[in-house]
Order: structure tokens, then C-alpha cells, then sequence
């Protein structure tokens, strides 16, 4: 019997904007436990190889405090592309200080997008790399920012290359909702605040039985029986791009959002699903971002190409993905400390899926395409597991970290803000009574 055989419930996080070497490159480093089988940042204030140059003058990466940036980093398609520093061939990943400069104008010692953190700063992801499994070779599927790379990891495709305040048009039949429906899966959606699939235009689901507040979440766990717990589970953070935040904390790990709300969230979601051991050992978690938000990875992407798909808002193909990702898998059916070390990127989920409620990793023809490329499943991470669960469940860290508060309204600035603001306001417009039980916040968003 397969571990897929064994596990009943997929549950998927996916958080926002930060790059591998960011939250997970100081697990090879000396200082912090120097985990050599893991491919993250060896001495770099002083590695050559990680050079940033910039006006003649060489930048290191350097510890980042944890704590509010004063703006978000530059990640759009041309951008990404300043930073992969592509030279013949060869992508040298050294133009993350130059993209910065360029979006901000601004010259400072240590530019933020060369800034790492120390477990300290990000207790639950290193816990979750400790004591499950962490993936050092996940990149984003395409070297750009939210929306495309967020249309891939729910379809396989993008008909879109950049992000802004429009519905986020889909391939139709391939969005997860209507594979999931198609194939008979139950799932449900949690989300802290308004939910990003509101961005998909998909409002019939989005205010359906299958979407629910994260406080709902609690009490669906201990009340359900294992088997009418739902096969597949999204879990959201509070997005910092939302227009209004009352009673929700941000904690998607979008900058300027510090990291430290984040961690407490995934701390809240680990303890509660180790709570239950029988319906723990029938749970895979997995955790990863939607793209690398600017910051430094030193790992080059993966030279997989991604042509127009018929439909599509854009003309020029991609030549490779984006940069690698934070991405971690716990179950009581893997071994603390594990590293995967295949190359995976958001689509990786989609042949897990597949493979565990169709029989086939080809959840479409796209996802089948990049298999053959190149681009592993989820469930080929998981040959390493054990032949019986653990009967442990570690518990998870105390946590001591950033917070920050937002509890009014702002004027939308970023492409992405307005597309959460113009978002919000149609659903409001599609069935304002159901919108407002669905999302009370969105009251603060009536006189608007």
C-alpha cells in the first residue's frame, strides 16, 4: 500500500513573497546548525558567489532583522528578470541589489532584498524543517509575480503575466474548484479575511458552503469524524494587500509584513491538526509561498520554458521559472530532518493531486507537459517515507516574535492592493447579504 493510499486529507498553505534563501538559507549555515544536505547559504557576507554589483560597489547578503520593511520589494516580470542577471547561459543571480535601486531609487548599505533571517525570526519554519521535511529545489512556476504564479499553482496555467486589478481570467476546466468538483474530492477553503480566490472572479464559490472563516476551523476539526473531514483543505492567511483588516492580524508574509505573524499562524495550524493522532496520521501539510517577492535566492532557476496558452493576456513566453521558494511537508509519515531535493514547483501539487483522486499525475495537459520536463510530484518527495507512522507529534515552539497591526482602510496603492480592493467591491456587488456574512470586514468597504 502507498503512502498515498494512507493519507486522507491534503492540507495546502500557501503564503506570500519570500524567496528560499530568505526564510530557509541559514539551515546550512555554520552558525545556525550547519545542515549540509541542505542547499542554502554557506558564509555569505563574505561569498563571492552571492555578489550583488551595483554602481562598481559589491553588496553581500546579509541577517535581516525581522520586523515592517519600509515598502515591498520589486517582483514583476521585467524586474525578476533584472534579477536572475541572465549572462549568455548562465543566470548569475546577482542583480537583486540593481532591481531594488531601480524600483526605489534608493542606494543603502544593506538593501533589504539581500536580507536572510535567523531561526530566531522564523521559529515555526525552521521547526517544520527540523523535525519534517523541507524542499530545497521548489521554484515558482514562472519568473514573475502573484497572479500568474497563483493562476499556475490552482491550474497548471496562466493566461496572465503580470498582476492587476482585473478578474483573473482562468483555462477553463482546470481550475482546482472545478477539477476537485469533476472528480468527486470534497474540500473546503479556511480563510483569515477576504479570500484570494475572490481575485478568480469564481463568486458562487467563494460565498458557498465550501468556503469558511478560519475560526470556523477549530471547531469543524473536533467535531467532524475522520471520514467526513474533506479530502482537500486550503488554509489563507490574512493577505496584507486586503483593503480593510478588522479583527484579522496580516500574516501572509507579504513585505513591508514582517514574518514573525506569519510563523504564529502556521504554529496555530500545526497545533491544531497534531491535536487528534488518528486524524494526524492521515495528514499530509504542505506549506509553501507563491513566489519569491524580490528577495535573494542564489540558486539559479530551472531552465523550463512556458509558451503563450491559447487565451492568453500576454505574448511572450517564459524561458525558465522564477527562483525557489520556501517549501516545507509535514506528516507523521516522514522522517525528521528530511530534505527533498527534487526539482518541484507549485504544479508538483496539482500531479499529488492527480495521482491521489484521478490515478494519473496528468491533472492536465500543461501539468503533464511539465512533468516531462522535468518537474516532480509531491508524492515522488514522499518515496522517502516511513513504513509506519510516527507516534510522535513534536510540539510545536513557543513563539516570540513581530506583530503588526492594520485596522483601518487605506487608499490602494500597488497593482495588487487595487486588485484586492476592486475584488472586494464586486463581491460585495455580486450578492452584498451573503458577502457580509461571508466577510463582515467587507462593511468597512460600504462607504468607500
Amino acid at each position: 500500500m502507498s503512502i498515498l493510499d494512507q493519507i486522507q486529507t491534503v492540507v495546502i498553505i500557501m503564503m506570500e513573497n519570500r524567496s528560499f534563501d530568505n526564510v530557509l538559507g541559514h539551515l546550512s549555515m555554520t552558525r545556525f546548525g550547519d545542515r549540509q544536505n541542505v542547499e542554502g547559504l554557506i558564509d555569505p557576507e563574505n561569498n563571492p558567489n552571492y555578489t550583488n554589483f551595483l554602481g562598481g560597489i559589491g553588496y553581500q547578503p546579509f541577517q535581516l532583522n525581522d520586523e515592517r520593511l519600509l515598502h515591498d520589494l520589486p517582483h514583476g516580470r521585467s524586474f525578476v528578470a533584472t534579477q536572475l542577471a541572465k549572462v549568455g547561459d548562465r543566470f548569475t543571480m546577482s542583480g537583486f541589489v540593481d532591481a531594488y535601486y531601480q524600483a526605489t531609487g534608493s542606494k543603502v548599505n544593506n538593501p533589504p532584498s539581500l536580507g536572510f533571517l535567523a531561526p530566531s525570526d522564523t521559529i515555526m519554519s525552521n521547526f517544520l524543517a527540523t523535525q519534517y521535511a523541507v524542499c530545497d529545489n521548489w521554484f515558482a512556476p514562472l519568473p514573475t509575480d502573484t497572479q500568474p504564479n497563483r493562476s499556475v499553482a490552482y491550474s497548471g496555467y496562466s493566461l496572465i503575466d503580470d498582476t492587476k486589478a482585473r478578474p483573473i481570467p482562468t483555462m477553463m476546466g482546470s481550475f482546482i474548484f472545478e477539477w476537485l468538483n469533476a472528480h468527486h474530492v470534497s474540500w473546503r477553503v479556511y480563510h483569515c479575511g477576504i479570500s484570494f480566490f475572490t481575485l478568480f472572479d469564481k463568486f458562487h464559490e467563494v460565498l458557498g458552503p465550501n468556503f469558511r472563516s478560519f475560526r470556523r476551523l477549530p471547531g469543524d476539526f473536533a467535531s467532524e469524524s475522520l471520514s467526513e473531514m474533506p479530502n482537500v483543505i486550503f488554509i489563507e492567511p490574512e493577505y496584507s494587500d486586503s483593503p480593510v483588516h478588522f479583527g484579522w492580524t496580516p500574516n501572509d508574509n507579504h513585505p513591508p509584513t514582517p514574518i514573525g505573524p506569519g510563523e504564529h499562524f502556521l504554529r496555530d495550524i500545526y497545533s491544531l491538526l497534531t491535536k487528534d493522532p488518528v486524524k494526524w496520521s492521515r495528514t499530509l501539510l504542505i506549506t509553501t509561498h507563491d513566489e519569491h517577492g524580490g528577495f535573494f535566492d542564489h540558486v539559479p532557476p530551472l531552465a523550463i520554458p512556458t509558451s503563450v496558452p491559447p487565451g492568453a493576456l500576454f505574448s511572450e513566453g517564459f524561458n525558465n521559472t522564477g527562483p525557489r521558494v520556501p517549501t516545507l511537508i509535514a506528516s507523521p509519515w516522514i522522517s525528521p530532518g528530511t530534505v527533498f531535493k527534487d526539482a518541484m514547483d507549485h504544479t508538483s501539487i496539482l500531479q499529488l493531486l492527480s495521482e491521489k483522486f484521478a490515478g494519473t499525475p496528468d491533472y492536465n495537459d500543461e501539468v503533464k507537459r511539465r512533468r516531462k520536463l522535468g518537474i516532480q510530484s509531491v508524492s515522488d518527495a514522499l518515496i522517502q517515507s516511513l513504513a509506519q507512522p510516527r507516534t510522535d507529534a513534536p510540539p510545536p515552539p513557543d513563539i516570540i516574535s513581530s506583530s503588526v497591526e492594520f485596522t483601518t482602510t487605506t487608499t490602494p496603492q500597488t497593482d495588487s492592493q487595487q486588485a484586492f480592493a476592486a475584488a472586494a467591491k464586486s463581491l460585495l456587488m455580486y450578492d452584498r447579504k451573503r458577502a457580509l456574512e461571508s466577510f463582515p470586514e467587507l462593511a468597512h468597504l460600504l462607504d468607500k
